[in-house]
């Protein structure tokens, strides 16, 4: 079983007073305060209202990109529309599908293949622009850092307009129109909107409350582009939420009939766990443009077709990812003490699947991890982080070893030629080595608080709901409860074991769901336990949904 440091945080004085002010309990106001969320925005955190929004306006060169697409389409002119092959391009697109409905002639959409192309505007795209006589290019999600890009189509006479959310680097060229709330002069007061929350700006820009209607599309890449759920994004999350239980948009509908769930239990879980890798299938193992398709045909045959395509690819997708991830590992065993950072590499590996492969030894291995593969000498690799380490940063240090990067603080993708990668996983185990401490490489469960099992009731874990939707920077409540023992030997359920555990004051049930945790469970005579809350809704009684467990006073 993998060790963890338990960070446990104190129940503070300010968090009663604030439980006081706002009619909420203190336990509450405390892990409002956890998670950075400042007293004057506790009501909306709580009390989403749509109508708090930021004006699209604010957005830098926005009323300069409506201007210049009004007049391309006054003018006949032919547009590229251009987006990313993963679910917040895939909707990007979608969603400025509703403004282009009105004049669908002048427009062409592009989506680049993740294999042949990767990532973002391409030189081919520009030119194939010229060939086709198109005067703009419009780029959601991608296009911030394409300068040569940038420069090809001004020397060509196109304009571009860059609608994203990545960071700009250094000495990027300016193109028509730069809509980015990451801009340095940017005067927009939320930063972290996904590249399809800026779709639905442009769009609000465009035709006004109507674009509204569009949230369903932005609360999926909210959640699949792991942005912050905070601040705005957490208003349109909601929002979105609520239109894609209650909307009948096709798509949507035949992604939950082949999936098996229903659509008006939707929650984050369901977008981020299984509609969001079916919508990201076709990107990683055929086309993108297949799951761009189904949410733009009107042809109910046709969508349901291509949804269980999707199906189908997101099966396969598994399997070559678990084949990648065992070759890796067989890699990694043998000199991972050594190493402040997991780079492994193979021939031929299928690019689509390289993200979750890197991902999922992050997680293991408890390493930032760089997944490549080559083919003809050149290397497409994807890097996951943890929460010591910021990508971007590493990567800039190591900048020389590497063709291209590209990405966030956890996630970035690297291209790198063969007889570079030796420097490129010296550089980056250094940098780590000097930048991070040993602690820091060792698992954090953040622990909200501390509770006696007398502090938990119904109405507490009810109260806990208000914090929904979960996911990025907003995470479910954790809590942890010491020198406790066991009232019955765990029985085995569904999804994992119950058992019945006492503080000695109150008993309450609990849920195992890692079976690693049963040892300390057996043959403990008390241990610490921490756990989020969750409701048995038969019997309408909380329970404890277990995290991780330890020898008592270990960890409290």
């Amino acid at each position: 079983m993998k060790r963890k440091i338990w960070k446990i945080k104190e129940l503070t004085p300010y968090a009663a007073t604030l439980g006081q002010k706002y009619q909420i309990s203190a336990y509450l106001a405390q892990i409002l305060l956890n998670r950075n969320i400042p007293e004057e925005d506790f009501h909306s955190f709580l009390n989403h209202d749509i109508n708090s929004i930021h004006s699209c306006l604010l957005l830098p060169d926005i009323e300069k990109a409506v201007c210049r697409i009004k007049k391309a389409i006054n003018d006949k002119e032919k547009i590229l529309v251009v987006g990313d092959y993963d679910v917040d391009g895939i909707m990007s697109l979608a969603i400025f599908n509703e403004f282009i409905k009105t004049s669908p002639a002048l427009f062409s959409f592009y989506i680049p293949h993740r294999i042949k192309e990767g990532y973002g505007l391409n030189i081919e795209v520009i030119k194939q622009a010229k060939r086709e006589k198109r005067t703009l290019i419009i780029a959601f999600d991608c296009g911030t850092n394409s300068k040569e890009e940038i420069e090809l189509a001004h020397s060509y006479g196109i304009d571009m307009i860059i609608v994203d959310h990545h960071h700009p680097k250094d000495g990027r060229n300016n193109p028509f129109a730069f809509i980015n709330p990451k801009r340095k002069d940017s005067k927009y007061p939320f930063t972290e909107l996904s590249g399809a929350a800026l779709s639905f700006k442009l769009l609000e820009a465009l035709i006004g409350k109507d674009a509204f209607s569009m949230l369903d599309l932005v609360a999926l890449s909210l959640v699949c582009d792991v942005v912050p759920l905070k601040g705005e994004n957490r208003t349109l999350l909601k929002e979105g939420l609520n239109l894609l239980k209650t909307n009948n948009r096709p798509a949507v509908s035949a992604l939950c009939k082949v999936a098996k769930i229903r659509k008006e239990n939707i929650t984050a879980f369901h977008i981020g766990y299984i509609l969001g890798p079916r919508i990201n299938a076709s990107g990683r193992i055929a086309s993108a443009s297949e799951s761009l398709r189904m949410f733009l045909s009107d042809d109910e045959k046709e969508i349901f077709s291509i949804a269980s395509k999707l199906q189908e690819y997101n099966q396969l997708r598994k399997d070559i990812e678990l084949d990648i991830l065992r070759e890796a590992e067989q890699k990694i065993e043998n000199n991972l003490s050594q190493n402040y950072a997991i780079v492994v590499d193979g021939e031929g590996w299928h690019s689509g699947v390289l993200g979750i492969v890197a991902s999922r030894l992050a997680d293991k291995y408890y390493r930032p991890s760089f997944v490549i593969s080559f083919e003809d000498g050149l290397g497409k690799g994807s890097a996951r982080s943890i929460h010591s380490v910021h990508l971007m940063e590493a990567l800039e240090k190591c900048s020389k070893s590497l063709s291209t990067y590209g990405g966030h603080r956890k996630a970035a993708g690297i291209e790198i030629f063969k007889e570079g990668l030796d420097e490129f996983r010296k550089n980056i185990n250094n940098y780590i080595k000097e930048n991070v401490e040993a602690k820091d490489l060792i698992p954090i469960l953040d622990i909200d608080l501390k509770l006696d099992f007398n502090d938990i009731n119904v109405n507490f874990v009810e109260s806990l709901e208000s914090l929904e939707p979960f996911g990025e920077e907003n995470p479910k409540a954790m809590f942890a409860s010491s020198s406790v023992s066991k009232k019955s030997s765990p029985k085995k359920i569904n999804s994992g074991y119950s058992v019945w555990l006492t503080d000695g004051k109150k008993t309450l049930e609990a849920a195992v769901y890692d079976s690693g945790l049963l040892d300390i469970l057996e043959y403990a005579d008390k241990f610490d336990v921490a756990y989020n809350l969750q409701k048995n809704t038969y019997h309408n009684e909380p329970v404890l949904a277990i995290r991780d467990i330890a020898m008592s006073s270990d960890k409290i």
